[in-house]
């Protein structure tokens, strides 16, 4: 995500030896935000975050503000595709919900990041859905029981 200065712009914070200070932006100045670099912040989401750890979410210490993460952008000009996105993966879960137990590995190839706008695997990722057993759900729930 980039941002032109239209005009000569002061930003509040960004500059300086600790960020902090205000930095001048002239008119015509390209303004990227880095968030491979903003979604890694120590202070926001711990001293690991290089680890895969969806429990850092749970924790009382992970609240990062709207503009510490910000997978869709921020402000009037974020992405106008959020909430349709948002509700197509909670929609997808469900559903694989309900007819699959889990995920199982199926491949032994090792990770290899590519970084575009998002990361990836560069092989992709091999699984298998472990399906569940409908018949039994079925007789567990089944009218009079």
């Amino acid at each position: 995500m980039n941002h032109i200065a239209l005009r000569d712009t002061i930003l509040p914070r960004g500059g300086g030896t600790n960020g902090k200070s205000p930095i001048f932006a002239p008119k015509g100045t390209t303004i990227y935000t880095n968030q491979y670099v903003l979604h890694r912040d120590e202070k926001v989401f711990g001293n690991d975050v290089e680890s895969f750890n969806p429990d850092r979410w749970d924790s009382v210490n992970c609240k990062p503000t709207s503009w510490e993460y910000m997978p869709f952008g921020g402000g009037p000009r974020a992405c106008v595709g959020q909430q349709k996105a948002l509700v197509e993966a909670a929609y997808t879960v469900a559903k694989i919900a309900q007819v699959y137990k889990g995920l199982e590995s199926r491949d032994d190839r090792d990770w290899e990041d590519e970084w575009k706008l998002t990361a990836k695997n560069v092989n992709g990722c091999k699984v298998n859905f472990c399906k569940l057993n409908l018949r039994t759900i079925y007789l567990l729930k089944s009218p009079g029981s």
